[in-house]
């Protein structure tokens, strides 16, 4: 399987946001292992570290830019930066997200809220805005890969605030998919990986499914990032991923889509079906009327 990803991926160039630790730090150590070059992304200052790390594993692999994403206006900086160290970009992972760390009705005020609204929705929708704008301008095919989660598919009570925006983030994905073939926008929504950002979350350290089964190694969420890159059925589509399974399609927004525009066309039926039948029988009255009067006999 690496030996396709390596021929589709040999000296592609990735933007990865959040690429310091955890998922990110392990998508750009196997790209750069498959032959492409990442630009890494991240408000923690060994990013640059980090793509020291990878230039001496293979020359000339990585570039990186610090800055947080909160503030929307760095992403075109970062996406301007990675244009000037490799010339061009291919696709854009939009993997950088934090967690609340307790319930959004235990906060005292909406910082957190609007930090995490930021981060995981505003942040990634402003970055695959700015990479398809440059595929088209630039006439180049390109992908995006957004990071959603488990969380946005399973409401969880205390992470109200992080479900909504991976919610949020599976829908946008799905809004995208008329990009294609040209460019492809997908997402994956891995079940919680043992990254720093969950195994210090005692929210979902003490969710009883995780207390359960534990935490899946980042190396899976890596091999769904990759189909979702490289397997061009993908399209607008988000892949779950989970221990022991392979990565599948979330496919109830075609089924509540079916749903809901049943619903709309039956219920616009009901509303006007006794208005347009009193408009018929109103016509078949006046045509009934014309033609009697028109008949032999028909005057007295």
């Amino acid at each position: 399987m690496d030996d396709n990803y390596r021929a589709q991926l040999q000296g592609k160039v990735v933007l990865v946001t959040g690429a310091a630790g955890g998922i990110g730090k392990a998508l750009c150590e196997h790209l750069v292992g498959l032959d492409a070059k990442v630009f890494l992304v991240d408000v923690n200052q060994r990013v640059e570290q980090q793509a020291e790390s990878l230039n001496q594993e293979r020359a000339d692999s990585a570039g990186w830019f610090a800055c947080d994403l909160c503030q929307l206006q760095n992403i075109q900086q970062a996406f301007d930066s990675a244009l000037a160290h490799f010339g061009h970009v291919d696709i854009v992972v939009n993997n950088a997200g934090i967690a609340n760390s307790r319930s959004l009705f235990s906060q005292p005020d909406h910082s957190e809220l609007e930090q995490i609204v930021r981060i995981n929705l505003l942040a990634p929708m402003e970055a695959t805005r700015i990479a398809v704008r440059y595929f088209r301008d630039a006439k180049r095919t390109g992908v995006v890969v957004n990071t959603a989660s488990v969380g946005g598919l399973l409401p969880l009570s205390v992470m109200e605030s992080y479900g909504t925006t991976k919610a949020a983030l599976i829908f946008f994905t799905r809004t995208c998919r008329s990009l294609a073939p040209l460019i492809r926008v997908n997402a994956v929504a891995p079940y919680f990986a043992r990254t720093p950002l969950v195994a210090t979350n005692r929210i979902v350290s003490q969710y009883p499914l995780v207390q359960a089964v534990g935490l899946m190694p980042p190396a899976k969420v890596v091999r769904a990032m990759l189909k979702a890159m490289c397997d061009e059925s993908v399209c607008g589509d988000t892949l779950m991923v989970s221990m022991g399974c392979r990565p599948a399609k979330v496919a109830f927004y075609d089924e509540l889509a079916l749903d809901v525009t049943s619903y709309i066309v039956k219920g616009t039926v009901r509303k006007y079906a006794s208005a347009f039948s009193k408009l018929f029988m109103r016509a078949l009255d006046g045509t009934i009327g014309a033609l009697r009067k028109r008949a032999p006999g028909a005057e007295t």
